[in-house]
């Protein structure tokens, strides 16, 4: 991120003691405050003070803490966070809380020149300082944050726009899993996410989700002995929709579990059709914690894989690392239903969020899947091949498989190969393929021991 210039804070904080402290729980001004505050700093940057940004913050999976620590640590969780943004920012900026876990930072006085990457530089620092562990009680947490930046006069010329597009900027953040947002053309409006919701809704409905596979190969001898299957949705106003802006809506929207049930189904058909041929691939497909906190998720799914005649043992459901690392506590007792079930647990994009490979003893996790990020520099860096290593090494001391993500190149599978990785999945053996062609590469090159004829 740029390096910019940020103005020198003021002596004192005067402007801070006016304000009312109507927020008993931070000791913070409250939103109505920071309205009248935000009118004014717009008023003076109109006569040439500076730009203006507004900083909207918002605790990813906060619920999860009260639920899982109680009311009384989340508060003081919020307290926690309230000091750290106070710390984060200048003496002239204001923290205010929005309300539940969402807090506002006004940023006043910006460079005109450099005004997007001043801001950057914050919301940085404030990221930053939120992702360093909190002690509360007996207990250390890590939390994550998505945080949306919206400035005056680029991208607003109102107090109202200047909110609203740092909500919708938040919302940016926390689809593509949290970090920092600034405002711009590509940020979607609130209630076009609303209007997407209410299309796959009806896409669904209509069949216009199919899903695409990508093999899983033995390295050894580059057959294939799985696959991952895929969701993707053709809308009929826009087409090909990418999975990453239609899945984080239908995960806020309730959509998630409409579309969980299709790929369920879904899937269990294709692995009937593979069957029917004599193919048995192990099959895997990212299930939404959402749908794990449905009443009876475990049975449900078992007895839909059953009722298409397949083996539940050739399942592997996968959650995401951020997943696993929020969600574990909660969920145990269904993914320990499903572990008896027969199905295998996987964790993916492992290494992109903040899991313990020494966390993986206590959790019913048979297959940890490798975020493609660790083979970026691979072979070329020595410190990247150790670290890949090194995570082999420490899987297997856990006794778990492991599946490297993202083979783009010939030298990322010889690596993975000659460093003792025995499974693996990328471009380099096949890009996600509809099934008429995943079938077609079945048929040449699954392992033998997958065949039933």
């Amino acid at each position: 991120m740029p390096s910019a210039p940020v103005p020198a804070p003021p002596p004192a904080r005067g402007e801070m003691t006016l304000l009312a402290y109507d927020d008993d729980l931070a000791r913070l001004p409250n939103r109505a405050a920071l309205d009248a505050e935000i009118g004014a700093a717009l008023g003076r940057a109109r006569t040439g003070s500076g730009a203006v940004a507004l900083a909207y913050v918002d605790l990813n999976e906060f619920k999860r803490v009260n639920d899982a620590l109680g009311h009384e640590l989340g508060d003081e969780l919020l307290c926690q966070v309230a000091d750290r943004l106070r710390g984060a920012v200048r003496p002239l900026d204001i923290v205010a809380r929005r309300g539940g876990d969402g807090f506002l930072v006004l940023l006043r006085e910006l460079p005109d020149a450099s005004a997007r990457e001043a801001a950057e530089v914050v919301g940085q620092r404030i990221a930053d300082a939120i992702h360093a562990p909190f002690t509360l009680g007996a207990a250390e947490l890590l939390v994550d944050a998505a945080i949306g930046l919206s400035l005056f006069p680029a991208d607003a010329d109102s107090p109202g726009d200047l909110r609203k597009h740092a909500e919708a900027a938040m919302y940016e953040a926390k689809g593509t899993g949290g970090g920092v947002y600034v405002y711009g053309e590509g940020t979607a409006d609130p209630l076009e996410r609303l209007a997407l919701a209410a299309r796959l809704r009806r896409g669904i409905e209509r069949g216009e989700l199919v899903l695409h596979h990508q093999p899983i190969m033995r390295l050894v001898d580059a057959r294939v002995i799985g696959v991952e299957s895929l969701v993707r949705w053709r809308d009929g106003a826009r087409g090909l929709v990418p999975p990453s802006e239609f899945i984080p809506v239908a995960e806020r929207t309730g959509v998630i579990d409409a579309l969980g049930d299709w790929v369920l189904r879904e899937v269990c058909r294709q692995a009937q059709a593979w069957a029917a041929e004599g193919l048995k691939p192990n099959v895997g497909y990212n299930v939404s914690p959402r749908q794990l906190r449905r009443p009876g998720a475990a049975q449900r799914i078992a007895d839909t894989v059953r009722a298409h005649g397949i083996e539940t043992d050739r399942f592997v459901l996968e959650l995401t690392e951020s997943a696993w690392s929020l969600e574990a506590s909660r969920l145990l007792p269904v993914l320990q239903d499903l572990r008896g079930a027969g199905f295998a647990l996987a964790i993916d994009d492992f290494g992109a969020g903040y899991s313990s490979l020494w966390r993986l003893r206590t959790l019913p996790v048979q297959v940890i899947k490798v975020d493609r990020a660790f083979l970026r520099d691979v072979p070329g860096d020595p410190g990247a091949n150790e670290v890949y290593g090194a995570i082999l090494r420490l899987a297997d001391a856990c006794g778990r498989d492991v599946v490297a993500e993202g083979v783009e190149e010939s030298g990322h599978a010889q690596f993975l190969a000659a460093s003792g990785c025995r499974i693996a999945q990328g471009y380099h053996f096949s890009r996600p393929v509809p099934a008429p062609e995943m079938t077609a590469l079945l048929q040449l090159s699954i392992t033998p021991e997958r065949r039933t004829r």
